[in-house]
């Protein structure tokens, strides 16, 4: 019995560490033949959902029940928690504005304290990071009344703690439980990191079953490219979102995704582009308001930055807008035009770094020459420099635009229908087992 116990320990740790990017097929028939994992068709109408855990935003999706794609829901929240001074967990909007806030800690999954990208997280992150089981932890000040400690948190325990509030959301919105659902990941995440938010998803999120799908692999899904339309062709999904930037070159055949070249970049997004305009409107501010400088006053500097993201979206719709604030309760105001050619002058350079992960990720694809399909995922993709500078380098070729898929909501969207009770064999590693029977 002990022998047998081992031996399956060593296919879970094996069936994990393989699961890179896609759906392995070769799952060992032990691993599926005692139920460890995944089963046959664990989805049933109703009880599963889809979760993206982003570094901006986070969403919850699913079917009512009997599922019926006319008839789905979604709620999203921004991605951060916050650990309050009496021990009270905040999520979403209301942990935003919070002095003691967590934000970005999807980029320290699985991460040990020595790696590199650790250590510039420690540099710009508002929170202490710690060690906790050899991996990276964040540190967060707790008082319950009787005394105050410090706390390390696994990055996975964090979003655990969003998955679980995105779960009770839903819940409260069905009227019944949620037993299984279908968790997106990055595409460069290894086998443990994948492991690591399945078991954050189970433990905090309660979940009996979880599945691990690639974001690239989502997002293909949402423009139908996981059915018979796509089969055999080659894809390229450029994902640039408020705080990284990811180029993901694969193929699917007969519904299994196949990495061919994959490229990251853990600190370009959206949120960069916002600093530059904020650090030009500052200098303006400075110049023109007696040397007032908003970035020595938190609050106003968290004003500014929210007028200026609001101005970068429009000017992807606009070819001005105005940067409006209130500098304090007098009558001190702020106004300054933004033209969308001063924002490509002032985030130029971060746009050509971005692209370049796509030149990179497209060059790189060995024996395999050429692109079939260009999805482009996040809302920064929607600025048009980003957009014309991808066309370019594809010598005129366009991006996929499916009706009604947005750029952000691409990732939420595919995994949806992959929650989907019909589409298990895309998620299943022992389907075949299960079904070939």
């Amino acid at each position: 019995m002990a022998r047998r116990r081992l031996v399956l320990l060593l296919l879970i740790i094996a069936a994990a560490g393989a699961a890179a990017f896609g759906i392995r097929r070769d799952a060992p028939k032990a691993y599926c033949f005692y139920g460890i994992g995944w089963t046959g068709v664990p989805y049933l109408p109703g009880t599963a959902a889809a979760i993206y855990i982003g570094n901006t935003n986070s969403c919850i999706a699913g079917y009512h029940s009997p599922p019926d794609t006319a008839t789905s829901y979604r709620f999203c929240i921004p991605s951060w928690v916050a650990f309050t001074a009496n021990a009270t967990t905040l999520c979403g909007q209301p942990a935003v504005d919070h002095a003691a806030a967590i934000s970005g800690f999807k980029r320290l999954i699985g991460l040990q304290p020595g790696d590199p990208h650790a250590k510039r997280v420690a540099q710009i992150a508002p929170y202490k990071l710690g060690e906790k089981i050899g991996r990276c932890s964040i540190q967060v000040q707790l008082d319950d009344g009787a005394k105050c400690r410090v706390e390390d948190f696994l990055p996975e325990d964090v979003a655990g703690i969003l998955i679980a509030q995105l779960k009770s959301t839903a819940e409260a919105h069905l009227g019944h439980r949620i037993d299984n659902a279908v968790v997106t990941v990055p595409g460069h995440f290894n086998g443990n990191q994948r492991q690591e938010v399945s078991s954050g998803s189970t433990e905090y999120g309660g979940f009996r079953y979880v599945s691990v799908v690639d974001e690239q692999v989502a997002a293909a899904a949402a423009h139908g490219l996981h059915e018979d339309r796509g089969d055999g062709k080659v894809i390229l999904v450029f994902h640039l979102g408020g705080r990284t930037a990811h180029a993901t070159k694969f193929v699917i055949r007969d519904g299994t995704p196949s990495l061919i070249a994959l490229r990251h970049d853990p600190f370009l997004g959206g949120d960069d582009f916002t600093a530059r305009v904020v650090d030009h409107m500052a200098d303006l501010i400075r110049d023109k308001h007696g040397g007032r400088d908003v970035r020595a006053d938190a609050a106003a500097l968290r004003r500014l930055t929210a007028e200026c993201e609001r101005a970068k979206k429009a000017l992807s719709y606009q070819q001005e807008t105005v940067v409006t604030m209130r500098l304090d309760d007098d009558d001190d105001l702020f106004s300054e035009p933004l033209t969308r050619s001063k924002l490509e002058e002032l985030i130029g350079d971060l746009v050509g770094r971005a692209v370049d992960l796509v030149e990179s990720c497209d060059a790189s694809g060995g024996d395999v020459v050429g692109v079939d399909e260009i999805l482009l995922v996040g809302g920064s993709t929607r600025i048009p420099m980003v957009r014309d500078l991808v066309k370019d380098y594809f010598h005129g070729k366009e991006a996929s635009n499916e009706k009604g898929v947005e750029p952000d909501e691409a990732v939420i969207r595919g995994a949806l229908l992959l929650s989907h009770p019909h589409q298990a064999r895309y998620l299943d590693p022992c389907y075949d087992y299960w079904h070939s029977r």
